[in-house]
């Protein structure tokens, strides 16, 4: 049956005359929900961010105060409502060619709306103020954001082609400009010099951006990029002793061996290693921790600031623990093997009765873990600025001298000289007074860890007197 109908012409035709009229009653009803009856027959609805044109003599004067957009609010048939809410040639507009100086409230009107249509613009007058243009030049700084220099280097004296621009607006605008900038944001992580534009921008004392007209608006910049910081090791320091007595630390490592000191060059001269102190009195067994980097004095920042230090231990031998325990127990401090002394320049290991009943693999003798002291090691003196116009005097320790422990094998440690390390207090940067300086270990193999009896020294600065016998007398 189906097929009878559609192949009857007039069939055809009545189905399609339906169709069309269901879609332009679909069409008719959802365009009128954005319509609204009025009283006598007449449709009413709103064109909202109808642009907004102000009129005026643009090479002689300047208005502010003015709005972007309106919202207008049609009235009239429908047909015509719907055509001039389709239509993009509506535009609101205020004249004021003939307008004198000063603030005003100026009528906004419509333009490109037909005759048989009511229009309410909202809102319905602006308060612009009219001022005479004034143009003045002003030297452009250069603003580098963050990014634009790599860690590690600093930006010098940016060179801008033209160095002055013109300044356009009222004498009131340009009153409030309190700077006038270059910004470069588009560079990234540049560690040599370079060039580039950039767009020149007028702001307020408190920073928000001025309205103001600038020629050229981009200019020429010249930027000379130079290295500040300094790539020095890492080197990991052992604070303290476990709290579980059967374990001893046998490694301090990490996956990042070197930071990057950012300083002026006059203070990473004299810095050749950082030393972290790391605290083990809660370790019980291998674990990985993250430790902040100290920052030297007188360095402004290191990169990174914080690494991962792997801590491995090994289980004390039984006979080694034991003998601790007896050696706590009586109060006494067990001896440390291959102990050695600053006025003696070598290490003679004490003897031992019983070593040809434990030496039956000298291999394992020689990996076991062991420790030997230095006792009265001076503390040496680096990076005073100047230093022959002042005088050092240690307050703590008044001596000037520390104890140093140094782990290692006891093959690593029976190389161990007291001619391979220094222990320093770096005093770059510093001036008369009493301060308090952390102590660094200079020479030592990576392969060793160690403990100071004290991790930092107070040393007090005074300027030297000079010698009333070296003056020439009149």
């Amino acid at each position: 049956m189906m097929d009878r109908i559609l192949s009857n012409k007039w069939s055809v035709r009545i189905i399609s005359l339906i169709f069309a009229a269901v879609l332009f009653t679909y069409i008719t009803s959802s365009s009128d929900k954005t319509l609204s009856m009025g009283e006598s027959g007449t449709y009413v609805d709103v064109i909202n961010n109808v642009p907004v044109e102000v009129y005026y003599d643009k090479d002689k004067m300047t208005v502010s105060g003015a709005p972007d957009t309106v919202d207008v609010t049609v009235t009239g048939s429908k047909g015509l409502v719907q055509l001039a809410k389709s239509q993009s040639n509506l535009v609101a507009y205020i004249d004021l060619k003939k307008a004198k100086a000063g603030t005003q409230n100026a009528k906004i009107q419509i333009n490109g709306l037909s005759d048989r249509l009511k229009a309410t613009v909202n809102p319905a007058t602006a308060k612009v103020t009219i001022a005479e243009k004034v143009t003045k030049k002003y030297t452009v700084d250069v603003e580098l954001n963050k990014s634009v220099i790599a860690d590690g280097y600093q930006a010098g004296t940016a060179k801008v082609k033209p160095k002055k621009v013109s300044i356009t607006g009222s004498q009131e605008v340009l009153d409030q400009i309190a700077y006038v900038k270059a910004t470069i944001s588009d560079e990234k992580d540049q560690k040599s010099d370079f060039d580039t534009t950039a767009t020149v921008s007028a702001f307020d004392a408190n920073l928000n951006k001025l309205d103001v007209e600038i020629d050229p608006g981009q200019v020429d910049v010249s930027v000379l990029v130079s290295k500040i910081g300094k790539t020095v090791p890492l080197r990991f320091q052992q604070s303290g002793n476990p709290a579980d007595k059967t374990i001893t630390i046998s490694s301090l490592t990490s996956d990042d061996t070197k930071v990057t000191v950012i300083a002026p060059e006059s203070v990473t001269d004299s810095i050749e290693q950082i030393t972290i102190p790391i605290d083990v009195t809660q370790i019980t067994g291998d674990k990985t921790v993250e430790v902040k980097v100290p920052v030297p004095t007188g360095a402004t920042s290191v990169n990174p600031t914080s690494v991962k230090v792997n801590i491995k231990t090994t289980k004390k031998q039984n006979d080694q623990s034991s003998n601790n325990d007896a050696n706590k127990s009586s109060g006494q401090t067990p001896e440390a093997p291959a102990a050695t002394t600053p006025d003696t320049d070598t290490t003679t290991p004490p003897a031992n009765n019983d070593k040809d009943e434990n030496s039956d693999d000298n291999s394992d003798t020689e990996d076991k873990q062991v420790s030997t002291e230095f006792r009265d090691v001076p503390i040496m003196i680096t990076g005073l600025n100047n230093s022959e116009s002042f005088n050092t005097t240690f307050i703590d320790p008044v001596s000037g001298k520390v104890n140093i422990t140094i782990n290692g094998t006891q093959k690593e440690i029976d190389t161990v000289e007291r001619s391979d390390f220094n222990i320093v207090a770096n005093l770059s940067n510093l001036q008369e007074g009493i301060h308090t300086v952390p102590l660094a270990v200079h020479g030592l193999a990576a392969n060793f860890t160690f403990t100071l009896t004290q991790s930092k020294a107070e040393i007090q600065i005074v300027k030297k007197v000079a010698d009333a016998s070296n003056q020439d007398l009149s």
